[in-house]
């Protein structure tokens, strides 16, 4: 019965929003419809970041904070919500609770007087930027020079976390639950709050290694970044906890198709496993996980073949959890020296989907035309931590070598041509550690090199189609380029 009524739901919705979706098809074909650059929306609870950048420390010691809000919503049995991240019809609904959702933020402080760096992520598939500034906005009163000068939000994209881009509901109709909305950015908002309140002083400490046999690549060329990166933050008071901040990149993905209920995948059990064994709080920042990078769960890492998909992820994530122990022993302090500077990036949006999507009103996204394109605005991030560590901060689901070089050559490539820009890694020195924080600060999809795009549905080009168009990458690179230009002037 369960079943037919979700059937029945969905045909309805459908059928109801018809002339919603007829309009947004014509919308999208024609390109008509959509306002001007909408200047003062793009520079709203826009957070520039530090006005000078500094090459030594000016303190001893950092000052580093933390907090968690539970997201998971209590009412699962009396509200619909839909999961995000598996496009099915009728759109999956939440039957029930795994684990909890969460969110985890995390405030960094150099102690140079400039001001704070927070940064909090999220167990959902994805956020969309005017969200991330409806968060910002709860927070302005502790914004600014001296305060907090950086806020980014990222998610974790947890495929069995509640909707809340609106695109895993029953088209055209939204799958974004308002109501969950406005709790998560209230709550977003709270933690990041009270991270900043929590600051204590300490050592920074940060290590990383590579671990090729734990990620798998399925997009050619197959570059990757194989590192699990490890910050850990030692406070001087003892009565207080360590603090692990974990970065790397790979879907959270391991539930079957068929499941029906709410789960935050590995980063609830990596959390699991390090505050039982090191009493430590835990934050997880997603990487670059483009060309639909998984974590490998083959038997070379211990894993039995027979075990149930899920039952995998939790092995996996012991392995991780005890890695990052290992990292823990054996890292170098960091000087307390924080830089970071955001910019805007405008994404042209010719992919016929992402704009039929937009049209919709699916998702909280104010695409705008200019000189005949459709554009969305969106932001980039780039964050220098210590002397040697480099952050990337990227809107989307990025492919890695946009990053760390290794694109495909005008022979291998879809498109015949050599993609215009190199990897943004080339731009640091040979000592440099780069890093990705993927889906931070927006949820634009794949950023998909320019030459290797292909919506002809080609195999091997899956990502084309969630992604707002075959500029994406380019895009990406001329910002980012542009934006370290500017601050190294």
């Amino acid at each position: 019965m369960a079943i037919l009524i979700r059937w029945i739901s969905a045909i309805m919705s459908v059928i109801l929003g018809l002339p919603t979706l007829l309009g947004a098809v014509l919308q999208s074909a024609v390109k008509v419809g959509y306002e001007d650059r909408p200047v003062a929306a793009i520079e709203e609870y826009f957070l520039e970041g530090n006005k000078e950048f500094i090459d030594e420390a000016e303190a001893d010691y950092w000052s580093v904070g933390y907090a968690r809000r539970v997201l998971t919503p209590d009412d699962v049995d009396k509200t619909r919500y839909f999961l995000g991240g598996f496009l099915k019809f009728p759109a999956q609904e939440a039957t029930g609770v795994i684990d909890d959702l969460c969110v985890r933020a995390v405030v960094l402080d150099d102690n140079s007087g400039r001001g704070a760096a927070a940064f909090a992520w999220i167990d959902t598939v994805g956020l969309m930027n005017a969200d991330i500034k409806d968060i910002r906005e709860k927070l302005s009163d502790i914004t600014g020079d001296g305060k907090l000068i950086s806020i980014d939000v990222g998610s974790t994209h947890a495929h069995s976390a509640v909707d809340t881009q609106g695109l895993w509901g029953n088209i055209p109709k939204t799958g974004r639950n308002e109501k969950y909305m406005e709790a998560l950015v209230q709550k977003t908002a709270d933690a990041i709050r009270e991270a900043y309140n929590n600051r204590s002083e300490g050592t920074l400490y940060y290590s990383a290694e590579s671990y090729p046999d734990m990620f798998w690549d399925g997009r050619a060329p197959r570059v990757i970044d194989d590192k699990i990166h490890l910050f850990r933050f030692v406070p001087n008071d003892s009565g207080k906890k360590e603090i692990y901040i974990a970065n790397f990149g790979a879907h959270p993905i391991h539930l079957e198709w068929s499941n029906s209920k709410l789960s935050a995948d590995f980063p609830y059990y990596i959390e699991k496993e390090v505050t039982s064994e090191k009493n430590a709080d835990f934050i997880f920042i997603l990487g670059a996980i483009g060309g639909a990078i998984h974590t490998d769960m083959g038997p070379q890492n211990g894993i039995p073949e027979d075990l149930p998909a899920f039952e995998k992820m939790k092995e996996y994530s012991n392995i991780v959890a005890d890695i990052l122990y290992k990292l823990a022993e054996k890292g170098e302090v960091v000087e307390p020296i924080l830089n970071v500077r955001h910019a805007h990036v405008d994404f042209e949006v010719n992919n016929f989907i992402f704009l039929l999507v937009a049209s919709s009103d699916l998702c909280n996204v104010n695409p705008f035309k200019e000189n005949g394109k459709v554009y969305m605005s969106s932001e980039i991030g780039y964050v220098e931590i210590g002397k040697n560590i480099k952050i990337v901060e990227a809107p989307g689901e990025v492919i890695p070598e946009v990053v760390y070089g290794g694109f495909m050559s005008a022979e291998e490539s879809f498109t015949g041509t050599e993609y215009p820009y190199e990897g943004i890694a080339t731009h640091f020195g040979e000592d440099d550690e780069v890093l990705v924080f993927g889906l931070c600060n927006d949820a634009v999809g794949y950023i998909v090199p320019d030459n290797d795009f292909s919506s002809s549905g080609k195999e091997g080009h899956y990502e084309e189609t969630v992604s707002t168009g075959s500029k994406s990458a380019s895009a990406l690179s001329k910002a980012f380029f542009e934006l370290l230009k500017e601050w190294s002037k």
